[in-house]
Parts: structure tokens; C-alpha cells; sequence
């Protein structure tokens, strides 16, 4: 479990995640079983594993802008 713990932390140092961790998340975030990953063509998946990078990317930007604004108004 040490991988998948670093990589929730955000202290993974390798370039790639393991290809476990990137079928989960298409699974988890996709909604698809084993069988439809199997299904799914390579680049599809990756396909989908970048446009899921990029809109956690979006998300935390606005989390961040948020909270920046809120701090902000806070005093």
C-alpha cells in the first residue's frame, strides 16, 4: 500500500503511477467495471486519464482561488 499512499499525499517522486493505480481511477471516476476497461482501447483510457488530470488540475486552481478570496474577506 506504501505506492498508493504516496501518491494520495502527493509525495509519489516517479514520473508514472503504477498501471494498478491508473485503472482504478478509471474505474472509480468512469464508472466501469473490469470488464468495460478491458474493452476500452489504450489510448482511449489514456484519452480519459488526461482529461480527468486536467479537471482535478481546474478544481484544485479554484479551490485555492476560493480559498484565497475567502482569507481575503476575512481580514
Amino acid at each position: 500500500m506504501l505506492p498508493v499512499e504516496s501518491i494520495i499525499e502527493g509525495t509519489w517522486a516517479s514520473e508514472e503511477t503504477p498501471a494498478e493505480w491508473a485503472d482504478f481511477i478509471l474505474m472509480r471516476r468512469m464508472h466501469w467495471s473490469w470488464e468495460q476497461l478491458q474493452a476500452t482501447p489504450v489510448y482511449v483510457r489514456r484519452y480519459c486519464l488526461d482529461i480527468l488530470g486536467m479537471l482535478a488540475e481546474h478544481e484544485q486552481r479554484e479551490s485555492e482561488r476560493e480559498r484565497h478570496r475567502a482569507e481575503s474577506q476575512r481580514g
